[in-house]
């Protein structure tokens, strides 16, 4: 059976187009990444195998869903191609359309969604798309299945796109030369410029799939000699360019659609940033009015649940060695960072899934690139310091959106200097005991703000600083889809933010707080000389750490708070206490008088928000950054906020 394989970004409407031709029900979904798995069916009436590859932008080596798509369409057998679009944003979806037809030029171009064509008074000069790049091109539209009997007369037809384009003749010389250094049949032109920008994932799927290494001695040699960010760059402008001035040839404007007073609001470079710090203080206000009531009720629950497995535990004469660990250590991690991570976690991501969906981010994103731009990164890095605020794992991940390789990393090395939903009511807690009156939530919300523009600002001075040094190179292009400013549906909100956001983060981080929870049990009932190890590794620690404004319980309260920020601060009241467990937090009065009682001041509480803003990201970030870039920049990203944090306060403390 002759395979079909079905490509295109995200959000063109592949899922629907493979239930159409399938006849099939795969769910289907509305958010960048959803086809993560290869599906695969038989069309109805035809000898076709359909292959509905993930959703990609490009076919880089950023994602797993870019290697899968990349590998299947480099080393499997098939067909043909076709390849989904947008219709009305076909500047976009060219991008990966021109990488695919130097990999395979049998290809079907189904420009779906034309029902959107009229909505935006576009244009779209199919006969001039179809000359240009010489493949058929099918107007589409899934929601009204108009074009499937045409789609399905083409999977017969024979025929072969003659488009050529070439790099600069600095590139084409280059991968000529590399070309002749590489093993048949691996030295196409896709692989070789690949191999130019090292693209290690790519190198090593070959080695996996057929045990061949295509870096020889001599490749190595000729690698040494090259600047690849240099290659990467240009052929990511060539890439650029060219989209642009396709369809700048194919689409044409009726008319310019008038813009809504809203629209024309949140579209403003003036108003744009001075609304964008609005937005965080809203946000901080409702996490501060509303989170407190769920957490108290969610931290009580876990109360009485961990007062019936204690009573369990001793009716069914259960050893204090078994119990002890597993409900003082683990469980009551597990409790803490789900009571005060999940309520402020579901808040954030409600408020920002409002803004994302509605159109307000991307326009606010689009006219802060002036800002971004000027620090030399990528635009979109707005996007995901907005998502950082929710989840630094997730800001990883969503650096997927940045095509440059570059920015991408800036990004990601960057991101963990913008406060996550872990650290904020740590820091909205301190600032409420040591900086204004706890009951002023206006004024504490400004704080709070105030510390996150701060954050910002470093995060900013530090991607400056990797682009002039570490991540020299070339800025990538903004592409930004810039959808219309709509009402959205409440009901898939709540469903976007709560289930398919804050549930599946809170997961991840449960993962990796089973581990930490057991070994702070270990610290704090493990004895040398009547001494627990938690004890002498603070005590240990102490000297150097009064050096930056803290003491020592405090900074190893942080390591141990690795696996998940939530617990940092019961860990330090468990610390001040002398406790050999974690226990429940009582009121900030008593929180503040058991700090101050331990030598904290507002020097001390200054210093351990700063430290908050600027150290390590959590494990669950790390592991994200590891399976999205590797080790070495895995390595990188828990260094350099470290590094900034730690010199930023002995310079402070040194001063004040």
């Amino acid at each position: 059976m002759n395979k079909i394989l079905l490509c295109g970004n995200p959000n063109v409407g592949k899922s629907t187009i493979f239930n159409l031709l399938t006849k099939s029900n795969e769910h289907t979904g509305n958010w960048t990444g959803k086809t993560v798995d290869i599906a695969c069916k038989k069309i109805k009436n035809t000898n076709f195998e359909l292959i509905d590859l993930p959703g990609v932008y490009s076919l880089n080596s950023f994602s797993p869903e870019e290697c899968v798509t990349r590998n299947y369409l480099l080393f499997e057998d098939y067909e043909k191609i076709i390849y989904v679009c947008d219709a009305s944003n076909i500047e976009k979806s060219l991008l990966l359309l021109l990488q695919i037809l130097e990999i395979n030029n049998n290809v079907i171009l189904c420009l779906n969604m034309v029902d959107e064509l009229n909505k935006k008074n576009i244009v779209l000069d199919v006969k001039k798309l179809e000359r240009i790049l010489n493949i058929p091109c099918i107007m589409f539209s899934a929601k009204e299945k108009n074009g499937v009997n045409k789609l399905l007369d083409l999977l017969d037809d024979s025929y072969s796109s003659n488009y050529v384009f070439n790099y600069s003749s600095y590139i084409e010389e280059k991968i000529n030369e590399i070309s002749l250094l590489i093993q048949e049949p691996f030295n196409s032109k896709f692989i070789c410029y690949k191999v130019l920008e090292r693209d290690n994932n790519l190198i090593k799927e070959i080695n996996d799939r057929y045990d061949i290494n295509i870096i020889n001695d001599d490749v190595k040699k000729y690698l040494s000699t090259i600047n690849s960010e240099f290659i990467s760059d240009e052929i990511s402008i060539k890439l650029n360019n060219l989209s642009n001035k396709i369809s700048y040839k194919v689409i044409k404007r009726k008319s310019i659609k008038k813009i809504s007073f809203i629209d024309k609001i949140f579209s403003s470079k003036i108003l744009a940033l001075p609304l964008f710090i609005l937005l965080i203080f809203i946000l901080f206000y409702l996490t501060i009015v509303l989170a407190n009531y769920p957490g108290e009720l969610l931290s009580y629950l876990f109360d009485k649940l961990e007062l019936f497995l204690l009573n369990l535990s001793t009716y069914l004469n259960l050893p204090t060695i078994i119990y002890e660990p597993l409900i003082f250590g683990i469980y009551r991690v597990i409790s803490f960072v789900i009571s005060v991570m999940f309520p402020p976690l579901v808040i954030f991501f409600i408020f920002f899934t409002y803004m994302e969906e509605s159109g307000i981010l991307p326009r606010i994103a689009f006219n802060s690139d002036y800002l971004f731009n000027k620090c030399n990164c990528h635009g979109k890095q707005c996007l995901t310091m907005c998502t950082a605020i929710g989840c630094n794992a997730c800001a990883v991940v969503g650096s997927r959106i940045i095509d440059s390789k570059k920015d991408r990393l800036i990004s990601i090395l960057t991101n963990s200097f913008i406060p996550c939903n872990g650290r904020i009511p740590m820091i909205i807690a301190i600032t409420s005991m040591f900086f204004v009156n706890s009951n002023n939530k206006l004024l504490v919300s400004f704080i709070v703000t105030l510390f996150i523009l701060f954050s910002i600002f470093i995060s900013l001075l530090i991607s400056y600083i990797l682009s002039k040094t570490l991540l020299k190179g070339y800025n990538g292009f903004f592409i930004l889809e810039m959808p219309d400013f709509k009402k959205v549906n409440i009901l898939k909100i709540l469903k976007l933010s709560i289930i398919d956001k804050s549930i599946n983060i809170l997961i991840k981080a449960i993962k990796v707080s089973i581990p930490a929870g057991l070994f702070i049990w270990i610290l704090s009932n493990s004895f040398i000389h009547d001494i627990s190890l938690f004890n002498a590794l603070s005590n240990i620690l102490d000297p150097i750490s009064h050096l930056i404004g803290l003491d020592g319980v405090i900074v190893l309260a942080f390591f141990l708070g690795l696996p998940a920020n939530e617990i940092v601060l019961p860990i330090i009241i468990m610390g001040y206490l002398g406790n050999s467990s974690l226990n429940s937090l009582i009121d900030n009065d008593t929180i503040k008088n058991i700090l101050i009682n331990n030598g904290w001041s507002f020097k001390t509480a200054l210093s351990f928000i700063l430290f908050s803003i600027m150290h390590f990201p959590c494990m669950t970030t790390l592991l994200t950054i590891k399976d999205e870039v590797g080790y070495k920049w895995m390595i990188y990203s828990f260094l350099i906020p470290f590094i900034v944090g730690v010199s930023i306060l002995f310079i402070l403390n040194i001063f004040i």
